[in-house]
């Protein structure tokens, strides 16, 4: 595109008569277009106009992560883990889906410890009260040689029956 600046304000004659002579025949340069395109043209500028159509949302977007507002689940079986970032979450086995994020492996001091998913420990929201009950005594849970990170999501598991 190149943009030609003048002194005159407005628009040039040139770039009005070509404005009209492209408006005059809008048609059969669609034509041209859906021919050249086998109809691509025409399709694009439809989901276009229906992607300005659909509603936008204003601001923040909010969503329903709580159990009732879930889709089912998988078919496999609730399974506890540490991942590589030292998250610990509870995810669906058979969809891989993640159901909790139930806590970090944090460090402080020269030591490791588990921190429950609470807003007291900085985390955005917190767990349902139904798996944060069973896994209150595990909040600061020192994690070493004689507590290691598969003993802890081990004890996780069987604490939500997930074992």
């Amino acid at each position: 595109m190149v943009d030609i600046i003048s002194k005159r304000d407005g628009p040039r004659r040139e770039d009005a008569a070509a404005r009209r002579m492209i408006e005059a025949n809008r048609g059969t340069i669609t034509h041209l277009a859906d021919r050249l395109t086998q109809g691509g043209y025409s399709a694009s500028k439809a989901a276009k106009a229906a992607a300005q159509q659909a509603p936008q949302a204003d601001g923040k977007m909010i969503h329903d992560l709580s159990p009732a507002g879930r889709a089912s689940v998988g078919s496999g079986v609730a399974r506890v883990k540490v991942s590589l970032n030292d998250r610990v979450v509870a995810y669906d086995d058979g969809s891989g889906r993640q159901l909790h994020l139930l806590g970090q492996i944090r460090r402080q001091d020269g030591f490791r410890y588990f921190a429950l998913a609470t807003v007291e420990n900085g985390f955005l929201s917190g767990l349902p009260p139904e798996v944060l009950a069973p896994l209150a005594e595990l909040d600061g849970q020192i994690i070493d040689a004689a507590c290691p990170e598969t003993l802890l999501s081990a004890e996780i598991a069987t604490r939500l029956g997930y074992a």
